[in-house]
């Protein structure tokens, strides 16, 4: 029942593609564990010095007074403090209060200092400058660059990567950390820095290996089930019959995964959500400059801090002091549940809200880490939005596109349907049992496409003995 031409494409696309789906399975039992290495905001903030507020000599004439803030916030960089902001409709700016003016580019001297709050008290064994390399490759470094790439003179071997722009921490890892990435998160994420360097060509190949590999999984399911009699399980011998069983029994499995990481790349904008305004509706409109730079100095004047940033809720302008918010005349002003409730009102009709302790099936914990306890809105169109309750801000917004993404990427991908076995031990086992089912039946695979691509090279090098074509050839 299978056409011919189905067979033999599924032979050499297993042979072409075989291999990259073993690799994408062998690191996939890394990538359980590990994780790409990041620094998180609460990470950063945490290494600040504390703020010297006697070296902030003025925050006026740095930016004019009726210019929208979307964001600012009052931090050192190294041992100076500095400014950062960013105004509505313009691009992040950094500005040095020592000097009142814009940060210049950080010497050595002074990134070392901004990395002394993340060294544990270890001195550095050298510092060097970096534009890019594998552990900033990404897109999101890109207003940060160049780096300081500092090495600290400790066991783990830890490089810290200081924004020569900006002061800040953008990245932090270690040697374990960067041997376990190279098993896993990079060859499974096809992200080595010649390719991932430039994001348009990396998201191609992605999507189209990934395409590859679903077809011809898929191609192999068909082709399995025609094959397969009541009688017996399969008509095959040696190697050709385990890879049959295997794809008999963990097909569709194998098919899930290698579809669910062709989804994970939105492909043709599969799952593109419309820009979200969310965060918008529950801060209200962004406040001007010179509002602004009252309420960070009232945050300054109100106690010591290692930073004060804008958090403008509900169309009140507040500010956060580690962790305290304050009124923009720096009193203490808590957020309450009745508050949270009022605003959420801004987000359109409620269907239900209230504080969750724990995770849900949209936002939780699984590589990466996030902010419990929050105020939880759905609305009535389904969209999901996770406030801050100590500060008012959105820390994430689900609308159906990111829903989809949930269920299609991550669901299918890690297979954390049910509530209670999506992550933990007992999970993990199972898809370490799983994983190894399918890595058994995708190696089968590539052991009989290197079989035939070694047979294939021996017929087209073969010559008939005593009837070569040319004696320069003998």
């Amino acid at each position: 029942m299978a056409p011919r031409w189905l067979v033999v494409a599924h032979r050499y696309l297993g042979i072409a593609v075989g291999g990259l789906m073993l690799l994408w399975c062998l690191s996939g039992f890394v990538m359980l564990f590990v994780h790409w290495p990041q620094v998180t905001e609460a990470q950063r903030t945490a290494g600040l010095a504390p703020l010297d507020r006697a070296q902030v000599l003025s925050l006026d004439g740095l930016i004019p007074d009726a210019q929208p803030i979307e964001a600012a916030s009052l931090e050192m960089a190294g041992a100076a403090p500095v400014l950062r902001v960013r105004p509505a409709g313009a691009s992040p700016q950094v500005f040095d209060l020592v000097r009142g003016a814009p940060l210049a580019l950080l010497d050595r001297d002074r990134a070392l200092a901004a990395a002394s709050g993340y060294s544990a008290g270890v001195g550095a064994a050298r510092a060097d400058m970096v534009a890019r390399d594998q552990w900033t490759v990404t897109g999101e470094f890109k207003a940060l660059r160049p780096f300081w790439r500092v090495r600290l003179a400790d066991r783990a071997a830890t490089d810290l990567y200081i924004s020569a722009r900006t002061g800040e921490l953008a990245q932090r890892t270690t040697a374990a950390g960067r041997l376990l990435n190279w098993l896993g998160p990079i060859p499974h994420w096809l992200y080595p820095a010649i390719l991932r360097q430039d994001g348009r060509l990396w998201s191609q190949v992605v999507i189209w290996t990934s395409l590859a590999g679903t077809l011809l999984t898929a191609g192999g399911l068909y082709l399995g089930w025609t094959a397969w009699r009541p009688s017996r399980l399969t008509p095959y011998r040696g190697p050709m019959a385990w890879h049959h069983l295997a794809g008999l029994f963990v097909g569709l499995l194998t098919l899930t995964w290698v579809a669910s990481g062709l989804v994970s790349m939105n492909p043709w904008g599969f799952l593109e959500s419309p820009e979200d305004p969310t965060a918008g509706r529950l801060a209200g409109p962004p406040p001007g400059w010179g509002e602004a730079r009252a309420a960070l100095i009232a945050g300054l004047a109100a106690g010591p801090a290692r930073q004060v940033r804008l958090a403008p809720f509900a169309g009140r302008l507040f500010v956060m002091s580690d962790g305290r918010r304050l009124d923009a005349g720096g009193h203490a002003a808590s957020l309450t549940p009745q508050a949270l409730a009022a605003a959420a009102g801004r987000l359109g009709p409620v269907a239900g809200q209230g504080m969750i302790a724990a995770g849900d099936a949209y936002y939780f914990t699984h590589h990466e880490p996030v902010r419990l306890p929050a105020w939880r809105v759905i609305t009535a169109d389904g969209r999901r939005a996770y406030v801050d309750p100590a500060s008012g801000e959105l820390l994430a917004s689900v609308d159906a596109s990111a829903r989809g993404y949930r269920w299609l990427h991550m669901g299918l991908h890690r297979l954390d349907f049910a509530p209670g076995f999506d992550r933990g031990p007992a999970w993990a086992m199972a898809m370490i049992a799983l994983l190894a089912a399918v890595t058994f039946g995708v190696g089968a695979g590539v052991w009989l496409g290197l079989r035939r691509a070694a047979h294939d090279l021996r017929r087209i090098l073969r010559f008939p003995a005593g009837n070569l074509p040319d004696k320069r050839f003998q």
